[in-house]
């Protein structure tokens, strides 16, 4: 009896030995493959929405630039969304790429203050586009429902104003990334429990950054796709309201923007707040470190769709585009022959008075 409980426990002993290593086993074989696919999107992604994102935005910084858009609040945010994305792509995306593939060390983690000012600017600058989207919408807003007051709220000194307050309130918020980021084998946010302030303002200036222009973001889209469903609402008006050039565009950007943005933002909640327990659980560390990369790419490509977006949704866009290739292309071959015909017209005047005065 004895020699049997010792066979069983033996046996016992050795299957869950065996299933520990099976599964160690396939732990580690999940990680490596999570690794190749980390390691694949970090190398590859990067460069082709820096590409895409240059072309898109120095495209749509060039055709706001025009008539009429530049005379519009609308066309002034979009231009200032588009350069702040070329900043974003740059700076931050285009410097942590260079750091992966020269396998040096990124810029925040050259000096603990460069670390600190690194994270306090890149919050300003990369968060600024979130609350231009804000503006659009809100711009767009004032536009569909109150027509008769749009010329006097929708300017472009309102969009400077607007802009500039952005930046304050931005630069207010994010102060704190100086003196809570540390270099601790690498730029991390130093987490310290008895710091009230410290558990407080992440929460804080996540509401600024991501939780309220989220909410409102979705609240004023649904009012715009209200008003240009029920509301009769004309492309072209009179002097004394604000044209709806670029309505639809601001829509489906604003639309893209929070689709893109909130799946990331979920993550972060989940990230920050799920229970130790979980950290047991091999299969959940793996899923949402491939939910992390997944997250930050989905919100790095609003910095790369404004141009395509206003392409396919917005008739004036594409008109002017079509105007400015049409001038690249023609106007200066067309001058050359005008300044052709004319000067042999020119000469041969010149030459006909030289010979009428020479036989007189």
């Amino acid at each position: 009896m004895e020699n049997n409980v010792t066979v069983n426990n033996f046996s016992s002993s050795s299957v869950n030995h065996s299933r520990d290593n099976h599964n160690t086993q396939y732990c580690c074989e999940d990680e490596y493959v999570q690794r190749q696919f980390e390691h694949a999107v970090n190398t590859y992604v990067p460069p082709v929405l820096i590409i895409l994102g240059t072309f898109g935005n120095v495209c749509t910084l060039l055709v706001m630039r025009t008539r009429p858009f530049r005379h519009y609040p609308i066309g002034f945010y979009i231009s200032a969304y588009a350069f702040t994305s070329l900043l974003t792509l740059y700076l931050f995306l285009g410097s942590e790429w260079v750091a992966l593939v020269a396998e040096k060390r990124s810029i925040d983690s050259q000096a603990d203050w460069i670390c600190r000012l690194w994270q306090f600017f890149s919050r300003v600058v990369t968060y600024s586009s979130i609350w231009f989207v804000v503006s659009m919408t809100i711009d767009r807003y004032i536009t569909i429902w109150h027509r008769k007051k749009s010329s006097k709220i929708c300017t472009l000194f309102m969009a400077k104003f607007a802009t500039i307050s952005i930046f304050i309130g931005l630069i207010v918020v994010s102060v704190h990334a100086m003196w809570t980021y540390e270099l601790m084998d690498g730029c991390f946010f130093f987490h310290n429990d008895d710091d009230l302030h410290v558990v407080i303002w992440p929460w804080m200036s996540a509401s600024c950054y991501s939780f309220i222009p989220l909410a409102l973001i979705i609240t004023f889209d649904i009012l715009i796709f209200t008003g240009l469903c029920i509301r009769n609402v004309p492309e072209e008006t009179n002097n004394e309201m604000t044209p709806m050039v670029l309505t639809h565009a601001t829509l489906v950007l604003s639309m893209f923007y929070f689709l893109l943005v909130l799946p990331p933002t979920v993550i972060n909640i989940v990230d920050q707040t799920y229970p130790p327990s979980w950290l047991q659980k091999p299969h959940f560390r793996l899923q949402l470190a491939k939910a992390r990369v997944i997250g930050h790419y989905m919100a790095w490509t609003n910095t790369v769709i404004v141009f395509y977006i206003c392409i396919f949704f917005s008739q004036t866009f594409r008109k002017q585009v079509n105007n400015m290739l049409k001038s690249l292309i023609f106007s200066k071959p067309d001058r050359r022959m005008y300044e052709l015909h004319h000067g042999s017209d020119s000469s041969a005047s010149q030459m006909e008075t030289e010979i009428s005065v020479t036989l007189v």
